[in-house]
């Protein structure tokens, strides 16, 4: 059970409220509220009720039949009662607290809430989680089978109520189960329902092709992504399904229209992308390809202070930093080391080397005293105190060497560019074919950082790349051919190991930097 954000509104239908106070209770000195609570057996049971102040919107937890001191006002109320029939029965009440007070919340008077898949799959019956709110918090939630949920009416609209239906379409083959496709619907209302029933038409929902590709051999390349709302209201960041497995998986999913929020992981990254679906449409999304490189951040000036932030080092080429967002994780937080230097006239001014706990603390900053050219290399391997780095990890290091042109006197982004990189044509296991050749799309990126404005784009005077087939020791430069604003780099592939991607851009005024990302992508 947890609390966040809640709002909106539906139908419902209007029951009376059991609300009954001790004799003398409103001169009490102390008030008290005692919530009873009933399983769908009759029988009083101990459980949790959550309850929130509709005047402060302060929550309390309550133990139910025993009394709790409150300050006095109004009250919202609600709790899970679990049957020992697998059932669960959610409900609320809304009381007036004043002197000895208490209400009933009794599971006998649940009502089946039923939600069914038409056509329906191989495995019908399907989940749900449900979520009674009040206001702007969501009091308890509940994840049951759908012939399993009953709710207590209550048509009071200082309730909302909100569910995610989930169904998983499979095929036994006699030796495994495929799974071949999963179906989520949402909705949400004003009030408790009673007795609801809907039937969900798969020609409803959107298609939306998941793909979670590996970045590794062995155990630690387990790939996870769960899938959550993002529709605002009681319904926001409800949890609706997850999908999991060793190595790469693609897995057809089909959900309501509106906002969603993917969040992916592994032992060695998070990430988390919004996306919105619209009825009709059809849709992709990936997580984890090859290429994952120096993104987000660029060093800038501060007042006197050059700042870089090497948090970055292992990003998405995908990620867009806007409907996308990386957490503190293995790669994203603790899980990289980091060496940043810092050198002007071949002198070198700082060195740092971090190995991160959060997202932040490996911030690298220096107070320059003139303006001039400067030069910064950062570099960046996967490392965790109690993780060991599968041998085969893709990704596991990074370099980004930049030189530019910086003043104390100024506040700017350096003009220079982070280049990313796209391999094209890779299967799930972020693997190429022995011998065959591999586009690979290099972005120019520049955003804004530690809210200093971005300035002119530099412009780019020269771009260079090269591949290299033995971890960086001797390197080979690549076909380049500019299309739109991207530039595609043809590499030849190897008979078998791995590829390190490196590409380099100088501006007109003598800016450049340069990326490298080590075992970009696999062979065979």
């Amino acid at each position: 059970m947890r609390r966040t954000l809640a709002t909106l509104t539906a139908t419902a239908v209007l029951v009376p409220l059991m609300i009954t106070a001790m004799p003398g209770a409103a001169s009490a000195a102390t008030n008290t509220l005692t919530v009873h609570v009933y399983d769908r057996a009759g029988t009083k049971v101990k459980t949790r009720v959550y309850a929130t102040n509709l005047s402060t919107r302060l929550e309390y937890d309550l133990t139910s039949n025993k009394a709790k001191k409150l300050p006095r006002g109004t009250y919202v109320v609600a709790t899970e009662i679990t049957g020992r029939d697998e059932t669960t029965v959610l409900g609320g009440r809304t009381v007036k607290v004043s002197g000895s007070s208490s209400t009933v919340i009794d599971g006998r008077k649940g009502k089946p809430f039923q939600v069914s898949l038409n056509p329906p799959t191989a495995e019908s019956l399907g989940t749900v989680t449900a979520r009674v709110c009040a206001g702007s918090n969501y009091l308890v939630e509940s994840h049951a089978f759908l012939d399993k949920l009953y709710v207590i009416p209550n048509g009071s609209e200082n309730f909302r109520f909100a569910y995610a239906a989930d169904w998983m379409d499979t095929h036994d083959s006699g030796t495994s189960t495929e799974v071949r496709g999963r179906y989520a619907a949402i909705g949400s209302m004003t009030g408790l329902p009673n007795n609801f029933r809907r039937t969900v038409q798969r020609s409803s929902l959107v298609p939306v092709t998941l793909t979670a590709r590996s970045q590794s051999r062995g155990e630690q390349q387990y790939q996870g992504v769960s899938l959550h709302t993002r529709a605002g209201g009681c319904a926001r960041d409800m949890p609706v399904t997850g999908y999991g497995g060793a190595g790469g998986f693609t897995i057809p999913l089909h959900v309501s229209p509106g906002k969603w929020r993917f969040q992916a992981e592994t032992l060695f990254d998070i990430s988390v992308r919004d996306r919105t679906f619209a009825s009709g449409g059809r849709y992709s999304q990936t997580f984890f390809a090859a290429g994952r490189g120096p993104g987000l951040d660029l060093p800038y000036t501060y007042g006197p202070n050059l700042v870089f932030e090497p948090r970055g080092m292992f990003t998405d080429p995908g990620f867009d930093g806007a409907t996308e967002f990386l957490t503190d994780g293995w790669s994203f937080g603790e899980g990289i080391k980091s060496s940043t230097t810092l050198t002007r006239g071949g002198k070198t001014l700082k060195k740092q080397t971090r190995t991160s706990t959060s997202a932040y603390d490996s911030t690298f900053q220096y107070r320059m005293s003139s303006a001039g050219w400067y030069g910064l290399t950062v570099q960046a391997k996967r490392e965790h105190p109690t993780i060991a780095v599968p041998a085969g990890m893709l990704s596991y290091r990074t370099t980004a060497r930049f030189r530019f042109h910086a003043d104390p006197r100024k506040q700017q982004v350096a003009p220079v560019y982070l280049t990313r990189f796209a391999p094209a044509g890779l299967d799930l296991q972020n693997a190429a074919k022995p011998g065959s050749t591999t586009n690979v799309s290099l972005t120019l990126d520049r955003k804004k950082q530690g809210g200093v404005k971005l300035g002119t784009a530099p412009k780019v005077k020269t771009m260079t790349a090269w591949a290299s087939y033995d971890n960086g020791n001797t390197w080979k430069k690549t076909t380049l051919k500019k299309s739109g604003s991207k530039w595609i780099a043809t590499v030849k592939n190897p008979s078998s190991g791995y590829v390190t991607l490196r590409a380099k851009v100088t501006d007109t005024k003598g800016n450049s930097s340069d990326i490298t990302i080590y075992r970009a992508y696999k062979i065979g």
